[in-house]
């Protein structure tokens, strides 16, 4: 089943992807000689009017084959149309898979997106040599009421404890299952960044449930969170330099680490009832798929478009020999990174995940 699943998750994104590439082609007038479900060898096709409409049988993807896709001697071929129309059209299948991403993600939304209904406000951090320090506070503690009233949030904190700046006041906290009130007194001066108490603390979830969301709320929140992973994908090597995220959690994943992930998101699924974990993953997939293909990598559609933008600057199109030469070493450097990352897939599996449905 989770192979099944696997590949209907997968052919769905690369299918939506070669459709934008060929409802814009058809509407440019190029002429579309196959688009192609999996890759060959063929399994069947049928031909309608001049595009021929296969079935192959590896499952892993699919294509849009186009007249002279470097050669511009024929009138209707993809190099001949203006620049505009390919830049259009090679940008169009990564559009359709940031516009799937954002039905995926609204599809969770409306299914049920995992939201905490209940919370306790934990420490994270106790600076040394602040009254919470001297007071025997420790990272960890489950603060629980001050001066008998509930602590619900940890926004609530820090103007509760200025209140009370020089004045003692006692703090209810649990640790290792015990109840312990401390007493401390709120220093009436701090370093920047500080605080009243020298303490970090957060709000961590104690509860989840599904909380599903009616349907114009539903895309608003999808068209969001498509933004968002979009960023933060962005930005992911400057969080890498920056130390910000740790390494492992950036590993690439290929063919191998994709189906590991969508996987565990299915039996997740099926044990669980929520629909959120699939939804979620093939989301993520088509929003990177999208991002991953714009990059300015020779054989990608990013690449593609670079010859455009360097025609458009030069005046001059680079010969189509230089070009499919240039493409075709991408593509070979390209699947050998994908054969390496897939060897680390099977050497170092993909984690078991947590998806806060439970």
């Amino acid at each position: 089943m989770t192979i099944l699943i696997f590949l209907f998750v997968l052919s769905l994104m690369v299918f939506v992807h070669e459709l934008g590439h060929f409802v814009l082609a058809k509407r440019a007038g190029i002429k579309v000689e196959e688009f192609g479900f999996g890759y060959p060898p063929r399994l069947f096709g049928i031909k309608r009017g001049e595009t021929t409409y296969s079935v192959n049988i590896i499952p892993l993807g699919g294509f849009t084959k186009m007249l002279g896709e470097e050669d511009p001697t024929d009138a209707r071929s993809f190099a001949r149309a203006t620049k505009l129309w390919r830049t259009a059209i090679l940008a169009a299948g990564s559009l359709m898979n940031i516009f799937l991403a954002v039905i995926l993600f609204s599809g969770a939304f409306m299914a049920g997106w995992p939201t905490p209904v209940a919370s306790e406000v934990r420490i994270s951090q106790v600076l040394a040599g602040s009254p919470a320090d001297l007071a025997g506070f420790k990272t960890g503690d489950t603060i629980l009421e001050i001066n008998g009233q509930p602590v619900t949030t940890s926004s609530w904190l820090r103007p509760a404890t200025e209140a009370n700046k020089g004045q003692e006041i006692t703090v209810l906290v649990r640790r290792d299952g015990v109840e312990l009130p401390l007493s401390v007194t709120p220093r009436t001066q701090w370093p920047a960044n500080e605080g009243p108490l020298g303490i970090a603390a957060m709000n961590y979830p104690t509860k989840v449930e599904p909380v599903s969301w009616p349907l114009l709320e539903s895309l608003r929140l999808g068209l969001t969170h498509t933004i968002e992973v979009i960023v933060f994908t962005l930005y992911l090597p400057v969080l890498l330099i920056k130390g910000a995220l740790p390494l492992e959690l950036a590993r690439p994943v290929g063919p191998i680490g994709i189906y590991q992930i969508t996987s565990q998101a299915a039996i997740e699924t099926v044990s669980s009832g929520w629909l959120f974990p699939l939804l979620n993953v093939a989301g993520l997939l088509s929003a990177s798929l999208g991002i991953a293909n714009l990059l300015p990598i020779p054989g990608l559609d990013g690449g593609r478009l670079i010859f455009v933008f360097l025609e458009a600057i030069r005046r001059k199109r680079i010969s189509p020999e230089r070009e499919g030469l240039i493409h075709f070493v991408g593509l070979a450097v390209l699947l050998s990174f994908v054969v390496v990352v897939s060897y680390f897939d099977i050497l170092s599996p993909v984690p078991e995940i947590d998806w806060g449905v439970r």
